[in-house]
């Protein structure tokens, strides 16, 4: 009886929590876009800003938490090109989303200069770096925020 009551508690216990999103769980498969789309692992981000954040972004952990893992991929359709940074930290994304706004757009939206759209889900945030207003821009930022 002790150890039904232990395993119905354990199943209980656990009902509606979920585990953390990982990278895995949102990252866009290839197979899911159109032939056309080409990808690679390169990075190709539209302003020097990203770029570092993706290289370092221990540098802001104070700020954004611990880096758990990274992950990058770089799509290209009809000439327009652009990077996905997908960053997991170890605290909500949410807490650090409005410092890596300022971060790389130097003001409250994005911009010609800095087109880069940033979408927070759970842990993770989710730079994407394509040319401003883009079709390739509001696909996958579509396809990342139905994820």
């Amino acid at each position: 009886m002790n150890k039904l009551l232990t395993l119905c508690f354990l199943i209980v216990s656990t009902i509606g929590f979920s585990p953390s999103e990982t990278i895995n769980t949102i990252k866009i498969k290839p197979t899911v876009l159109p032939k056309e789309y080409k990808s690679s692992q390169d990075i190709e981000c539209q302003a020097i800003q990203s770029k570092l954040l993706y290289k370092n972004p221990e540098m802001y952990r104070f700020i954004i938490g611990k880096t758990i893992e990274k992950q990058c991929q770089t799509f290209e359709h009809k000439g327009k090109k652009g990077s996905l940074l997908y960053f997991e930290f170890d605290r909500n994304a949410n807490e650090g989303k409005g410092f890596v706004e300022g971060l790389l757009w130097g003001g409250e939206k994005p911009s010609k200069a800095h087109p880069e759209t940033i979408i927070t889900k759970g842990n993770i945030i989710i730079v994407l770096s394509f040319p401003f207003k883009s079709d390739l821009s509001k696909e996958l930022t579509k396809i990342v925020s139905r994820r």
